[in-house]
């Protein structure tokens, strides 16, 4: 397995990475944790937001599970937006971001040839120009390694397929399904069979009922669509090696069998919902919040941060931008052949992305 980390759309996020040793060795958690939080722009106060505690808990958590130096290299960083159409790269962004691109991987371990891999949202019309810019631009660099385009819309694997042939699609979790809503999580609460079948029926008989009832819901949750012959069909259709799934904990099916398609696991925030209305936008433009507008947005969320916090139970569930995401932190749910497949990739985001 190896070791991602998956920054964010602003370029200085980049710089800040190349200007401080990350990768240094004997870093303690919390002075890993307080650097995304304190040095990153655009992240909340510690006393407001819940990210700095599932980022702490969750470099924690890394260690603890894999092993203690995992931050002293990083095999690749993937950058930019998955769920906004608006924080596509244009050109000159992509042409500097390759620069830093270069810098990162001459003074940082594990000193080798990395793939340059482009994070892509689902696109409209008005901003698929602007993504054909970069494509091309890509398209048209001579480098070792294939760049990968992690891809969250149809036809933009179909314009790689057919126009950016140097370009390599990998499938993102926007395209590759699998249930995360907090509502099905239903082995939490009260199983209610049906009346028909537990009318006259002892009490250890009705419990014997609801525990195979939670066996199968949970083996539905643990389903994905790469599980289907037909959907490996079309991926080997469309030469697409890779797809990437959200960490989620007490389903630890969702990561065996993955019938030679290699797995990028995203960790600690899952991805909930997406949609074009966006909170973020709308503090500028107030037409936003309640309809989905094709101007072109100015990236307000470079700007401000809204945060909407839904007191759960076990875990934190947040809006940020015109996305929900939820933290899944316990990483003893992830098994050893998942780990040991090298080719399998670990992503972790040490903070919600926009």
């Amino acid at each position: 397995m190896e070791f991602f980390l998956y920054i964010w759309t602003n370029l200085e996020y980049f710089k800040l990475l190349n200007e401080w040793n990350l990768l240094s060795k004997g870093k303690s958690d919390r002075d890993l944790a307080s650097f995304f939080m304190q040095n990153f722009p655009g992240e909340l106060a510690q006393s407001i937001s819940p990210q700095y505690e599932i980022n702490f808990m969750a470099i924690r958590e890394i260690k603890k599970r894999f092993w203690q130096e995992v931050f002293d290299k990083i095999d690749w960083i993937y950058y930019w937006s998955d769920n906004c159409e608006y924080l596509i790269p244009y050109k000159n962004e992509l042409e500097e971001a390759m620069e830093l691109f270069r810098e990162f991987n001459k003074n940082f371990p594990p000193h080798k040839t990395r793939t340059f891999t482009l994070v892509t949202p689902y696109v409209g019309n008005k901003m698929l120009a602007k993504l054909e810019e970069s494509l091309e631009y890509l398209n048209s660099l001579n480098i070792k390694n294939p760049l990968e385009i992690v891809v969250n819309d149809l036809w933009v694997l179909r314009l790689i397929n057919t126009k950016y042939t140097n370009l390599k699609p990998v499938f993102w979790r926007l395209i590759h399904k699998l249930l995360k809503t907090p509502l099905i999580d239903t082995y939490w609460y009260w199983v209610h069979p049906a009346w028909e079948l537990i009318k006259n029926k002892k009490a250890s008989e009705i419990q014997v009922l609801k525990d195979e009832i939670i066996k199968w819901q949970l083996k539905f949750y643990s389903s994905r669509e790469i599980s289907l012959q037909e959907y490996r069909w079309f991926l080997e259709r469309y030469k697409i090696e890779r797809v990437a799934i959200d960490f989620m904990e007490k389903r630890e099916e969702l990561y065996k069998d993955s019938s030679n398609i290699w797995i990028d696991l995203y960790y600690p925030w899952a991805l909930v919902f997406t949609w074009r209305l966006c909170d973020t936008s709308s503090i500028e433009n107030p037409e936003r919040w309640n309809y989905a507008i094709d101007d072109i947005c100015p990236r307000t969320c470079n700007r401000y941060d809204i945060f909407y916090k839904l007191k759960t139970v076990w875990y934190n569930l947040i809006q940020r931008g015109n996305s929900a995401y939820r933290s899944e932190l316990n990483l003893d749910y992830l098994p050893d052949e998942f780990i040991q497949e090298w080719k399998n990739r670990f992503i972790f985001a040490p903070f919600i992305t926009v």
